[in-house]
């Protein structure tokens, strides 16, 4: 393959990634069974009017072997924006979001590519959550459109399905452990990510964070991701198992996000049915997302 395609696949594989990162840690969540009564109630409580400003950031180390070429991709990535609450409707929360910056960076054998995605810089959309995190109306964020270099158009609706972590349904006491089961299945114009998640939690107890006292919530994850896109002609599927963990702060009197990190590791293959191409990759995510004054 030649160094163009190779430095359009790495590309685009990034994107197949950064559509799809906060999903692992963030995924829509199902509790299998019924915790212990009487502990802790955790939920989404932004008080009305009150910006809070949110830092994510993210790594990825992509190794794959092509014809026995090894390639590394190195990516980087980071999302700033404003949450403010609105309202109250019935039991959930109408947010405001500013998108403050969205930049990637991608380091491969080809050279640098990325930046800074000016078109987003000063967006601003409400979306609906549920008092324990889940997504309900992502209605205008889908209507916000931006192109990453190499990949076709996006929507701002890939990136805050799953953006705020969903907490139990249930009361919780320090020990208590829980299972949840869920897919995350998302499709835009130029790719799809297909992905089962079985998440294994722990609730850690109260630890204090700069002043707030916060429940810390552990997790185990694992899984299997199948993502698809379109680009330069070609048609590029990635497939493989991941394993992960994940680390929550969530403030329990004022109910807001305070911090959250998750690792994950994919060990896959990469398709190009056009070039009648299989080869191996091996992908490390890192990422964290926290309050920033």
């Amino acid at each position: 393959m030649k160094n163009l395609q190779m430095k359009n696949l790495a590309v685009t594989v990034f994107i197949l990634i950064f559509s799809g990162i906060f999903s692992v840690g963030y995924s829509q969540r199902k509790t299998d069974q019924p915790l212990t009564k009487g502990g802790t109630k955790l939920q989404y409580n932004y008080p009305i009017g009150k910006i809070f400003k949110y830092l994510t950031d993210s790594k990825v180390v992509e190794d794959m072997d092509v014809n026995g070429q090894s390639m590394q991709v190195n990516v980087a990535t980071s999302l700033a924006c404003e949450v403010k609450a609105v309202t109250k409707q019935a039991e959930n929360l109408k947010l405001e979001i500013k998108i403050d910056s969205l930049k990637q960076n991608v380091e491969s054998p080809q050279g640098s590519a990325g930046g800074s995605v000016n078109d987003l810089k000063g967006k601003i959309f409400n979306m609906v959550i549920s008092p324990a995190g889940k997504a309900v109306d992502l209605t205008e964020a889908s209507k916000i459109v931006y192109t990453i270099e190499g990949g076709g158009a996006e929507n701002l609706s890939q990136l805050f399905l799953t953006y705020f972590p969903v907490l139990p349904k249930d009361e919780v006491n320090p020990g208590d452990t829980w299972t949840t089961n869920d897919t995350i299945d998302t499709k835009s114009a130029g790719n799809s990510t297909w992905m089962p998640v079985q998440s294994d939690y722990k609730y850690e107890g109260i630890e204090s964070i700069d002043g707030i006292d916060c429940a810390k919530i552990s997790a185990t994850l694992s899984g299997t991701r199948k993502m698809s896109t379109q680009s330069q002609g070609m048609d590029i599927k990635t497939s493989g198992p991941f394993t992960g963990t994940q680390t929550l702060y969530f403030a329990v009197k004022e109910g807001y996000l305070v911090k959250e990190s998750a690792t994950s590791k994919i060990t896959g293959k990469i398709e190009i049915p056009d070039q009648n191409m299989i080869f191996p990759v091996v992908m490390t995510i890192t990422s964290t997302q926290q309050i920033v004054k």
